[in-house]
């Protein structure tokens, strides 16, 4: 019983699902978010742009004025000292002054673009926002569906930033075909399935006492009741047939969110057979209306809760108008279409859909025909067995198989009927190598085949055999990346298009400023606060950095990194810091910096060993002088023993026997000296 429960011994083996597409999107996500995308803010409001320019011009002038008050005092120093060629003018002053207007110039940040940035890095470390989730989950939705949907609001309070990913099951666009960005549709419905606990406790404020009591007398008026679950299916003209046979009237196939499909939901309940669906159907919806006698868009929104309860809150109060179009506003609902060239979303999992199938049906032959697989035997006559060997045949069997293998093949020749050839023509059911390699092959064309359409090779799975040359994975894994890219620049877009709705809606909610800390890698924290003049007037433009090619470039200088340590041009402990490096930001801002210590350090080391060599060359020259001077104290003391022996003969005294207070007084003192 065991080995047919789990080998598949008496049975054959069952179609099981096996995921063909998942470890490519999985390596797909998995490499998405090893990557952080660098954001930089620019205005492009000619006001702010105005006064950017005014402000920089300030700046320049400050950090000359303080360059030159700099100056001013170093050459007033010598003067008072009486120095003066240390007080001769700096011949390369003019060309420090060039060179400090064009570095400010360049290296010029706004107040504007600071405060955008500051709020934006605030945001995406937001645990409530949760950016890095939120953006994988929006990845798997393109890659999985061929669209994705969000939508950033303020929260409850209105005093915050929230930003929800959309099911794209649930969500229905009415998108306008002269944009890209699926914001400037005309209408947009979000359907959720909520409790009625859920219900109240979200729209508790704007129900009614009489929509209050509908939700309860009426509730079990609004659920549905399901013997089924649709799920959508890729074949062309699928009809939908309840288990009465009729078909559903609206049913379609494709990929448009919701259109046919009842989503997998909770059921814990069972009346007459029935389960019972114990959440409510809620429709969010906001469109766009036009004021004809302005000519200004206006954002309407209202909800609808079950069959009976309606919600109207009128125009938006949370619309954000740009000063180029003040007339034009946008949906709060955002997202892209991977469109195909017939317009249609591509979808990885309809486009494989085909070679999931065929996946699933070599596998199953390949376990079915190991699990029907016999071995090698030998055929049997029962009539020929030796009765000797017992009364019943399984005990005759069983003995005669167990002196067979001995090595004893047991006979009865005086049995009747017996004969030499008991045992003949033996078979063999095992599986031939032959076979299974057949099918294994045909599995490796359909993950070839799939890998052909998703763009990720064997390569980029790690599928790497042995035989495989360096130079041919380089290539494959390079190739991957290249058919891939599209996919990452569908998400670099998205990521963009959040922070701009973020930024945008934060014109609101920080109406009064925002004060708040920026945590800087793993000890430094950054308070900043953001003046509500620097940011709610001021339009932006978000600039993203190619995602692929800011990885390829953090490589490059990971790889160059140890060069820079061996040559002595970078500290040792730059290498942490690479590994602590999240994007290509803070990787330059490591890397500069461990080379600008290292070429402080030079510097003075370059000092130290120059002043050195002064001092060497100092000692050598006071060892000189000290020889010379010794040279010449010696002369002096040759000179003075002569002159002393002279002056001693011609006195008649010897110098040796008579002490100095016994000299005349007639003796010259110079002498004696």
């Amino acid at each position: 019983r065991h080995l047919e429960d789990n080998f598949g011994i008496g049975t054959p083996t069952s179609i099981n699902f096996t995921p063909l597409i998942k470890k490519h999107i999985d390596v797909l996500i998995g490499e998405y978010l090893g990557l952080e995308p660098d954001l930089k803010i620019s205005c492009k409001d000619s006001k702010t742009v105005s006064n950017i320019m005014r402000e920089k011009q300030l700046k320049i002038n400050e950090t000359v004025y303080k360059y030159l008050k700099s100056y001013l005092q170093n050459s007033i120093i010598p003067i008072l000292l009486d120095n003066r060629e240390l007080a001769n003018n700096d011949p390369f002053i003019q060309a420090e002054l060039d060179k400090l207007i064009a570095d400010t110039e360049e290296s010029f940040t706004s107040e504007y673009e600071i405060a955008a940035q500051n709020i934006l890095i605030y945001l995406r470390q937001s645990r409530n926002i949760d950016l890095k989730n939120k953006m994988r989950e929006l990845f798997l939705d393109l890659l999985i569906t061929g669209t994705c949907y969000y939508r950033v609001i303020p929260t409850e309070n209105g005093e915050n930033v929230s930003l929800e990913i959309l099911n794209p099951l649930n969500t229905f666009i009415e998108r306008n075909t002269n944009s890209y960005y699926l914001k400037d549709s005309y209408r947009a419905v979000i359907r959720k399935y909520m409790t009625k606990e859920e219900i109240i406790n979200r729209y508790h404020d704007e129900l009614t006492s009489e929509a209050l009591e509908s939700l309860d007398n009426d509730f079990h008026k609004n659920q549905a009741y399901f013997n089924s679950v649709f799920v959508r299916v890729p074949a062309a003209n699928t009809e939908i047939r309840t288990d009465t046979g009729t078909i559903l009237e609206g049913t379609s196939t494709g990929i448009l969110g919701g259109l046919e499909v009842t989503p997998m939901l909770p059921f814990d309940e069972t009346i007459n057979g029935h389960r019972l669906l114990n959440t409510i159907p809620v429709y969010e919806v906001e469109w766009l209306e036009v004021n004809k006698k302005t000519g200004y868009l206006t954002r309407h929104e209202g909800v609808k809760i079950g069959n009976d309860i309606y919600i109207t809150r009128g125009e938006s109060k949370y619309v954000v108008r740009s000063s180029d179009y003040p007339s034009k506003c946008t949906l709060s609902v955002n997202g892209t279409f991977f469109l195909d060239k017939n317009g249609q979303p591509f979808s990885l999992i309809l486009a494989t859909s085909d070679l999931q199938d065929k996946y699933d049906m070599l596998l199953f032959y390949r376990d079915n025909l190991i699990a029907s697989s016999g071995t090698v035997g030998e055929w049997l006559d029962l009539a020929n067995v030796p009765e000797a060997l017992g009364v019943e045949m399984p005990e005759r069997i069983q003995k005669w198989l167990a002196w067979k293998k001995n090595g004893v093949a047991i006979l009865d020749s005086s049995q009747e009927g017996q004969s030499l050839n008991t045992i003949f023509n033996g078979f063999d059911d095992t599986v031939k190598v032959q076979a299974i390699q057949a099918i294994q092959l045909a599995i490796q064309s359909v993950e070839q085949q799939a890998s052909s359409i998703t763009g990720v090779f064997q390569e980029k799975l790690g599928q790497i055999e042995q035989r495989d040359a360096v130079s041919n994975v380089q290539v494959g894994i390079k190739q991957s990346t290249l058919l891939t890219k599209q996919y990452f620049d569908a998400m670099d877009l998205m990521y963009k298009e959040v922070n701009y709705d973020m930024l945008n809606l934060a014109k609101i909610v920080f109406k009064k400023g925002l004060r708040g800390t920026i945590i800087l890698g793993d000890k430094y924290a950054k308070l900043f606060t953001a003046l509500p003049e620097h940011y709610t007037i001021t339009d932006f433009d978000i600039h993203i950095e190619d995602s692929t090619r800011t990885y390829r470039d953090m490589e490059a200088l990971k790889s160059v990194s140890p060069e820079l340590i061996k040559a002595g041009l970078a500290d040792s402990e730059l290498v942490v810091n690479i590994f602590k490096a999240k994007n290509m930001n803070d990787l330059e801002r490591y890397i500069t910096r461990s080379m600008k210590s290292k070429k402080l350090e030079n510097d003075q080391l370059m000092q130290l060993q120059q002043r050195i060599q002064q001092y060497e060359a100092q000692i050598q020259e006071n060892q000189r002088q000290l020889e010379q001077l010794s040279s010449e104290n010696k002369k002096l003391l040759n000179q003075i023993d002569k002159n002393s022996k002279e002056n001693n003969n011609d006195c008649g005294y010897d110098s040796r026997n008579v002490n100095n207070n016994d000299y005349p007084n007639n003796i010259d003192n110079n002498i004696i000296d």
